[in-house]
């Protein structure tokens, strides 16, 4: 019977060294991954600053890009949309033969192209562009 408890003990004091050294090592694998998501977390935070300025950086500029010798249009004739096309510009309108309509996006560093602006190009492009009037009645005084 001694011989039993003596094993029995023996088993449980191995097994109370195993699992402290298991923990330990589950303890710093956590310390070491903690460690990694602050890194991953500082450089994700400053990516994103980063973007955020170069977005809010072209949301200011492409205000003044019309008063730019290379628009395509003189600024008096442009009205800004901002979604999902920058401008629309109307030149000539005096004219029967010459009177044009512009779209104009502005895109600054590497921006691109959205899906919906890609839409709207390839319209354009296309002749997919549709004049609406639409005539409502006045505010009649009785």
């Amino acid at each position: 019977m001694m011989y039993i408890s003596t094993v029995l003990f023996t088993l449980c004091l191995i097994m109370f060294f195993v699992s402290r050294r298991i923990i330990r090592d589950l303890e710093k694998k956590i310390k070491d991954k903690e460690v990694e998501f602050e890194k991953e977390r500082g450089a994700i935070r400053a990516d994103a600053k980063k973007r955020s300025g170069a977005v809010q950086w072209g949301k200011t500029i492409e205000h003044f890009v019309p008063f730019l010798d290379e628009f395509p249009v003189p600024v008096e004739d442009c009205q800004f949309l901002g979604m999902p096309i920058d401008y629309v510009a109307f030149s000539n309108t005096a004219s029967k033969t010459k009177c044009s309509v512009h779209f104009v996006e502005v895109k600054s560093g590497s921006a691109f192209l959205m899906g919906k602006q890609k839409n709207i190009k390839k319209a354009i492009q296309e002749g997919r562009v549709h004049w609406h009037e639409i005539t409502v009645d006045g505010n009649t005084m009785k």
